[in-house]
């Protein structure tokens, strides 16, 4: 009977987004950079840039794994945000002011990949280290929070940048105190929009370059020089993968140009190709 409960709450609790994320793959334009980065037979930590409350949504239909979004407290305080964020977004709740309220998260984190049929890479944990949304067009400064995980986990980060996302009215406060409604109009619009994704190098925190052997581990200060060489690594990836998204940016608007001014069109699916390093998906 309690395996039958279970199996019932699982159920329910998924399938509204395996409905919603598959419908959405499916007119969702996007054009992903470097996809061999990601890791086939091991779990990870994506580590993404956070433009808009849509970001998750756009990962969950772009990437065909199963990621678990760590996100802030504050989109949990009512039943509709915790519904969306939970059930839609596959998120968990991260408490940056209460830290002690983030044992549960953790343990439920490591249980799940711990787990002999997560550890063939079927799961991905995503966080956005710049800790907040980031309308800008330059990053912020990123939380060690990700950087921690990856060292008590021992899981590789994986940078990935978003660009060519709509953002919404970045100057209307009403609008980015309302997480639902910016994460609806966001999601609605973006899948009109042609994504860019890029996928960085991998970082691993058991490199030899990056961390110290067991004995140096003890001494807090080597801790912490260990964690922020992970979180320099992490900024240095974003910054090439910033600059090699503005570069493709200007040399698709060049190739367009081009394109029209010789009374061309775009090809069948509506892009002007650049490179072989991109998977197009529809």
């Amino acid at each position: 009977m309690n395996n039958l409960k279970r199996f019932l709450i699982k159920f329910f609790f998924h399938t509204p987004r395996i409905i919603f994320i598959n419908f959405y793959r499916m007119i969702l334009r996007k054009r992903i950079f470097h996809l061999q980065r990601l890791p086939v037979d091991r779990p990870a930590i994506l580590a993404v840039n956070h433009v808009t409350g849509a970001d998750p949504i756009i990962l969950l239909a772009s990437i065909r794994k199963k990621i678990i979004f760590l996100a802030d407290n504050k989109c949990f305080e009512t039943r509709i945000t915790d519904f969306f964020f939970r059930t839609m977004a596959n998120s968990m709740p991260v408490f940056k002011q209460q830290f002690s309220r983030n044992i549960k998260t953790f343990k439920e984190l490591f249980n799940i990949f711990k787990s002999p049929k997560n550890r063939n890479g079927n799961v991905f944990l995503g966080i956005f280290p710049e800790g907040r949304l980031n309308k800008n067009i330059s990053l912020s400064e990123f939380f060690k929070g990700t950087a921690y995980l990856s060292y008590k986990m021992k899981l590789p980060i994986i940078p990935v940048y978003m660009s060519n996302l709509f953002k919404g009215p970045i100057k209307k406060e009403w609008f980015l105190k309302r997480p639902v409604l910016e994460g609806l109009v966001t999601i609605f619009i973006n899948a009109f929009k042609r994504i860019h994704i890029f996928i960085g190098e991998p970082i691993e925190p058991l490199a030899e370059n990056i961390f110290y052997d067991m004995k140096s581990i003890a001494d807090r200060n080597r801790y912490k020089n260990t964690i922020d060489k992970i979180n320099t690594a992490l900024a240095s990836e974003f910054e090439k993968l910033e600059s090699e998204a503005k570069s493709i940016v200007a040399k698709l608007t060049s190739e367009k140009s081009s394109y029209i001014s010789a009374g061309e069109s775009e090809d069948e699916d509506g892009v002007f190709k650049v490179n072989d390093l991109a998977s197009d998906s529809e």
